[in-house]
């Protein structure tokens, strides 16, 4: 069961109506009416989720006009740029429009077209106003708008064309409907809720006004919530109350004194795009939406996320243990990892000392290269120098010096001998050999790699 509220801005009046639908019925649950003074404080201490406003615009602009066959967009287009042009001085308004005439699928020819436009700035004031309460208007239309909808509705009316007339203390106001669409309106001034002689005066006037000027013939006045006095009214066309709309559980006198608010109700849907809300105002109208969707969703995840916390809470408390695990293990790596960095300091400061001593002990030993050299002297050979050199890792013994003998035969046999004593010793290796003929002097560089 749905609720809905609809706000009803009359003269200085305000008339509030309260329904809800059930199972297609409109029941109609309270009503009431407030001085205009009244209405802040109402709003600030009601909660409405769905709220409708009817408003009488203090000034309007409506027209025919005629439209070529375009799609709903174009022709929205077209009227809102007849508008501006008959209205230059309305810069910024919201409006709403129907199609009178109506062609066939194919049929070529213009549409007639009836607009309705009110300045942005009157309804800037109304929205505004609900606006400080905190109060979002989902819909904004003129009464007649709805008034129209419930003629339309009716199966007597809807293809005919009607004058109707809506009563309030300080005017009255006519509006044609042709084949359930407005297409003409015109206020005059009044006082009281009972038609006067005045009234019916102003009555006939129209009826002449849309049979001379707009080749209308009205077949009937419907009375919207006009009273009247015993006795028939002197009215050139017949005139007939209003007949309310089917599926409203509400007495006769609520329907005919909430009668605009009511059918602003009934009509809701059917009103939609007719609604002058400014764009501005509808563009925030969607934000709040939007927002308050957002808002839903993020709590409907934070349920759920919360649901699956809930569910898996042991999964969740096995995996804080390991965790804890995992820290203590991280503190003992920590540990390990710093008393490394120590010793690996401490190595540092050694580290001079050890490649001395690695050298030292890598270093050739001299004594046994001496030792291996245990064949000399030899006969014939005079040793002059033996120097021992220590040339990364090798030990490099240079020998030098004379040879005797009788002639140059002997000469290379002792050197040959000599040569073949130094690289037949173990670990000597001679890499460099050199004898001087004239005088007998040699020269051998062996290599000590044991």
């Amino acid at each position: 069961m749905s609720k809905q509220v609809a706000v009803s801005l009359e003269d200085k009046s305000v008339k509030v109506v309260y329904a809800s639908n059930e199972k297609g019925r409109t029941i109609i649950q309270k009503t009431s009416v407030l001085k205009d003074e009244e209405l802040d404080s109402f709003l600030k201490t009601g909660k409405f989720a769905d709220l409708t406003v009817v408003c009488r615009p203090k000034r309007f602009y409506s027209d025919t006009m005629m439209a070529p066959p375009a799609k709903k967009i174009y022709l929205k287009k077209i009227v809102e740029s007849e508008i501006r042009k008959r209205y230059p001085d309305l810069k910024d308004f919201s409006y709403f429009y129907s199609t009178l005439a109506e062609k066939m699928p194919g049929e070529k020819g213009m549409r007639e077209i009836f607009f309705f436009a009110v300045d942005n700035n009157e309804l800037n004031e109304i929205t505004e106003r609900f606006n400080r309460c905190g109060i979002t208007v989902k819909n904004l239309c003129p009464d007649i708008l709805a008034l129209s909808h419930l003629i339309k509705s009716s199966d007597e009316w809807k293809n005919k064309t009607v004058l109707c007339l809506l009563a309030s203390e300080t005017e009255r106001t006519f509006f044609l409907v042709r084949n359930g669409e407005l297409c003409f309106i015109r206020i005059t001034p009044s006082s009281g809720s009972e038609l006067t002689d005045r009234d019916l005066d102003n009555i006939n006037m129209t009826v002449s006004y849309c049979q001379q000027n707009l080749r209308l013939n009205a077949e009937q006045i419907i009375l919207m919530n006009a009273t009247i006095k015993e006795g028939a009214l002197n009215t050139i066309i017949p005139t007939v109350p209003v007949a309310y709309p089917a599926g409203v559980l509400a007495s006769d006198a609520t329907l005919r004194d909430f009668i605009a608010p009511i059918s602003a109700i009934v009509f809701g849907e059917e009103l939609g795009d007719a609604n002058l809300l400014p764009l501005k105002y509808r563009r925030l109208f969607t934000q709040k939406r939007v927002a308050s969707y957002g808002i839903i969703f993020f709590l409907l995840f934070s349920l759920i996320g919360l649901g699956l916390m809930l569910i898996n809470v042991s999964q969740i408390f096995l995996m804080k243990e390991k965790i804890n695990l995992l820290r203590k293990d991280f503190i003992e790596i920590d540990a390990v990892a710093s008393a490394y960095e120590k010793d690996t300091a401490r190595l540092q400061q050694l580290l001079p000392l050890i490649n001395l001593i690695n050298e030292a002990r890598s270093s050739p030993d001299f004594q046994k290269a001496l030792l291996s050299l245990r064949f000399l002297p030899m006969e014939n050979v005079h040793i002059q120098t033996i120097q021992l050199n220590n040339k990364k890792g090798v030990l490099l013994i240079q020998i030098s010096g004379g040879i005797s003998s009788k002639n140059y035969g002997d000469m290379h046999r002792t050197f040959v001998r000599l040569l073949a004593n130094c690289s037949s010793t173990s670990g000597l290796a001679v890499v460099s050999k050199n004898i001087e003929l004239r005088n007998g002097h040699f020269r051998i560089d062996i290599e000590n790699r044991g």
